[in-house]
């Protein structure tokens, strides 16, 4: 009776421990599922897509008077060597003045900054594992900006709604795979724009007050936020050597 017990008990703790190790396999091969497996390969052309939130740093009054909305910027690319590749790109960006009321109403001005800006740009990417990688970049290109919601100053003849300038921007991204063709990261620039910022020509002066703010520093612009690489066509052996 004893032994009968033994064995119903021992039977029963085998079916037990196989329905866990049953569970247990069927948790590894769920997670295996769920793993990303990129084999990533560079392609002969690629669209890169940033999305990012701008900051004045440079020209004391366009940066303590505006503040970054955001930016978007998409460029199409070709592979032209090993870690080389060129291309063409364009973006948008959109800036607002920061907290000025308006004399008239007391109500903050909405007077925008609308950035529209063409360019080549040259880039290298830098392997660090195999799915993980750098990209450092110079854009080089024409900016056309325009302002809106300018407030109506003592004389609106004398207003100058658009600037215009040459455009110098190195970026740096840090890319992490997801598919064979495609990875998303961390996008960081500086939009270097030698032309200066003239506060006088939107009569900001009216507004707000000027004193103290040097207005004869070049602008500048940092970029921060996240990009995207979408690669199309050929595609490139990895490399087995980072």
């Amino acid at each position: 009776m004893i032994c009968g017990s033994f064995f119903y008990t021992l039977f029963f703790a085998l079916i037990v421990f196989s329905a866990q190790a049953q569970d247990i396999d069927d948790y590894d091969v769920a997670i295996e599922r769920r793993r990303v497996h990129t084999d990533f390969k560079e392609s002969l052309f690629a669209i890169r897509f940033s999305t990012t939130l701008p900051a004045p740093v440079s020209n004391a009054v366009f940066r303590q008077k505006f503040r970054g909305i955001y930016e978007m910027n998409l460029s199409v690319n070709m592979r032209i060597t090993n870690s080389f590749f060129i291309g063409l790109g364009f973006k948008s960006g959109l800036l607002g003045l920061n907290s000025v009321p308006d004399p008239t109403t007391n109500i903050d001005l909405n007077t925008k900054m609308q950035l529209y800006t063409g360019y080549v740009k040259l880039g290298y990417n830098k392997f660090h594992t195999e799915n993980i990688f750098s990209t450092f970049a110079v854009n080089v290109g024409y900016n056309s900006s325009t302002f809106t919601g300018v407030a109506n100053p003592k004389d609106r003849s004398g207003l100058i709604e658009t600037y215009t300038s040459m455009v110098i921007e190195p970026e740096y991204s840090l890319n992490f795979a997801i598919e064979d063709n495609f990875t998303i990261g961390i996008f960081l620039s500086y939009n270097y724009m030698p032309t200066v910022f003239n506060p006088y020509n939107i009569a900001l002066q009216d507004v707000t007050s000027l004193t103290g703010l040097k207005t004869t520093s070049v602008t500048g612009i940092i970029n921060f936020g996240f990009g995207f690489y979408y690669g199309i066509g050929k595609k490139f052996p990895r490399r087995d050597k980072y």
